[in-house]
Order: structure tokens, then sequence, then C-alpha cells
């Protein structure tokens, strides 16, 4: 059943304040992000993608609990379907991400994710799995929160593509936690809607067109249990993340990828457990 539409006033309405934010944005990362503490910049980014997600009438809803601000070192790990994911995740909780190296060519969009700590990764050069593990792991080390999508590219949401190992190595290295998190974007019935994926060969233009052209988006974000990076090795890691990720989207609670420790929750009191929604 195709989506009802918006009118073209709407819409040029959502387009030209959709502008003013990214030109705010602008101005924040040149002007403002220079003078100010980097957890004062977390905050503000938060609230920008918050703010963003207004403007095209994303509707977030939170499945678990979102990590408290207190949590650094860890790596999230999320499937992938939209550029929109990154708002979303960003709206939660302010993370640096890992990026395809085509990314850092977008007008705009490209020189702020460059500014704001993303990392991009070349997919079709030997070396840079290797560079960006590194520098993955010296940001966790850090204490950074670091977001990734192992597919290496975006699906229509109906199904995840096989998870790549490789940079699940940086979190063993920097002995981060490692937090799968599971994106679904959804009809008004709760079912998946793949009309809002980015994929194939649609340009970014035209998929933020598709957005502005609805009167809303539902997405849910689940956050399920963390696991300590300690508890398998990479390929280990992977298979109980991708797991983890297809179940919750399926609303399957239950794990059956066995590592080779419990997984428990970092000692400090102050890190909630998660609870089903």
């Amino acid at each position: 059943m195709p989506h009802p539409r918006t009118s073209r006033l709407t819409r040029l309405k959502r387009g030209g304040q959709l502008v003013l934010k990214l030109l705010e944005g602008l101005l924040l990362i040149g002007g403002v992000f220079p003078h100010i503490r980097p957890s004062e910049r977390d905050a503000i980014i938060e609230c920008w993608c918050r703010e963003v997600l207004d403007v095209l009438s994303i509707r977030l809803n939170l499945r678990g609990e979102a990590p408290p601000g207190s949590v650094s070192s860890v790596l999230f790990v999320a499937n992938h379907v939209s550029w929109m994911d990154i708002l979303v995740i960003n709206a939660c909780r302010r993370v640096r991400f890992v990026a395809k190296a085509e990314v850092r060519q977008w007008p705009l969009v490209g020189w702020m994710a460059a500014r704001t700590g993303t990392l991009f990764l070349k997919r079709t050069s030997p070396h840079e799995l290797a560079r960006v593990t590194k520098g993955v792991s010296a940001s966790l080390r850090r204490g950074d929160c670091v977001a990734l999508f192992p597919e290496g590219t975006t699906t229509d949401g109906t199904s995840i593509q096989a998870f790549h190992s490789g940079l699940f190595e940086s979190a063993i290295a920097a002995e981060a936690l490692v937090w799968p998190v599971a994106i679904k974007y959804k009809r008004p019935d709760g079912s998946l809607d793949p009309d809002i994926a980015f994929v194939g060969n649609q340009s970014l233009v035209s998929s933020i067109v598709n957005v502005l052209a609805r009167p809303a988006t539902q997405v849910q974000l689940s956050f399920t249990s963390p696991v300590e990076s300690s508890a398998g090795n990479r390929r280990e890691l992977t298979a109980w993340c991708q797991q983890a990720i297809t179940q919750s989207l399926a609303s399957h609670p239950q794990l059956t990828v066995p590592l080779r420790s419990p997984l428990r929750y970092p000692a400090d009191e102050s890190f909630p457990p998660l609870t089903a929604a």
C-alpha cells in the first residue's frame, strides 16, 4: 500500500527548515565547537540531531534503555538501513561513526561528518582496514563511544546481510564493551517499512525528498544487552551481534550463539540493566 504524501507546500516548508538546520550545523561546527569542551559539543550534537528528526517528522521509539551518559569505551554495532540511522543513534547517544569513504565527498554532510569525528573506511584498499581498526581502538581507549555498521552497506530492513568481523578486533584490543543496536523503520501497523530505505542507486537528494514527502516516519531503536569484548574472539562477537540484532528485529529475545564467557554488565552500579519495552 503506497504511503500518503504531504502537500507540495509542506514539503517546501520542511525542506527549507532542513536547509536552515544544516546551515546551523555548519556554523556550530566551524565557529563554536573549536572553543568549547568535548562534553558540550556532544550535548549540542545530540540536541541538533533530535531537532533534525523533528523537522523530518521522524518519530523515534526506544526499545530497552538507552545507555546512560556516563558510559564510555563502547563499540555500538547496528544494522544499516538509511543515512537517517546516524541521526537516530546520535539523538540517543553521541558516538563517533565508521563510514564508507564516499560519505566524505557528500556536499556539506561529508565535511560535517569529518569535523565531528567520523572515521572513514576506503573499502577497496587492503591497508585501510588495519588503519581504521587502529583508529577505532585508540578512540575507544580514550573513552569515546564508536558505532559501526558491519554489513558494509544498507539494506531495505527486511533482512540483514552477513556482518564483517574485521573492525571487531578494535573492541578486543581496547577491552571495550560491545553493544548491539537494532534499527527498524515501521509502518503505522508496526510492520517493517522497506520504502524508507536508502539503497541501490538512489541518490541522497532523492532519499531526502522521499522522507520530506511522508507525513511521518516511525523508527524503533532497540538496545539489546551488551557484552564484554573478552567474551569471545572477533568472529564469535560478530556472530553474537548479528544474531542479537536479527532476533531483536524479529522481537525474539533469546540468543543461541554461545560465547566462551557469560555476558555481564560492568560492575558500575550506575550502569542500569536493559528492560523490555
